[in-house]
């Protein structure tokens, strides 16, 4: 159920379908200097998935890491209690509520995973205000919706979804995120910051994990923004 990117990174796939596409979801799960855990883009967690996370370690953060991603978040908080809730821009409206304690998700990295994570705003996107992450020592950029990675490409209805959307076949910008880029240069300088980071494999919450030669791949996705 866990699938291991590299020492203390794992993620968690689930079903979902947009639109009658399959197009799937996916949770990152980070595990930080105190042993605890950070859940990332948080999916429905059953009692089966809440004991495996539980014999790998306790819960210290829900991250909700952009307005899209929002769905699942409010179950995850009340399923961990205990632990910190971060929101990026937007998805305290998308909720309808705050979760008690909830902090806002920044570009600085909180205490609690700055010893593994960094991570950067997707300034000029206001439909999604993404906050996107590098775990250091797996060499691993977390994404969320700026890019999808459907290669192999599927067939059928969601591989002709896919064509429309202009991500078939490839680690691409869909045609609906390039057409949300609001501001270009706060765009382009945000995928600059993530240039700088020494990253080889890429976890995209849509399609498929790329576990080598990432950072080549995602220069030739955003290199025409």
């Amino acid at each position: 159920m866990l699938d291991p990117l590299g020492p203390g990174i794992w993620t968690v796939p689930m079903p979902l379908k947009l639109a009658g596409a399959e197009f799937g979801t996916r949770m990152t799960v980070v595990r930080v200097a105190d042993g605890g855990l950070v859940l990332i883009a948080p999916i429905a967690i059953d009692s089966t998935l809440a004991a495996v996370l539980a014999e790998v370690g306790e819960v210290r953060a829900v991250i909700a890491p952009n307005a899209f991603h929002h769905a699942y978040f409010l179950a995850a908080a009340e399923r961990y209690p205990d632990a910190v809730c971060f929101l990026a821009e937007g998805v305290e409206k998308k909720l309808g509520t705050r979760p008690p304690g909830a902090r806002d998700l920044a570009g600085i990295a909180d205490p609690l995973w700055e010893a593994e994570l960094e991570q950067v705003v997707l300034e000029g996107v206001p439909m999604t205000n993404e906050v996107i992450f590098f775990h250091r020592e797996s060499r691993t950029l977390i994404l969320t919706d700026l890019c999808f990675n459907f290669d192999p490409a599927p067939g059928g209805w969601t591989g002709l979804f896919l064509r429309i959307t202009g991500a078939h076949g490839r680690l691409a910008v869909s045609r609906l995120m390039r057409a949300s880029l609001k501001d270009k240069t706060r765009v382009r300088a945000a995928l600059a910051r993530i240039l700088e980071w020494d990253f080889d494999k890429i976890i995209v919450t849509h399609g498929h994990n790329i576990k080598s030669g990432g950072k080549e791949r995602f220069r030739e996705a955003t290199g025409d923004i």
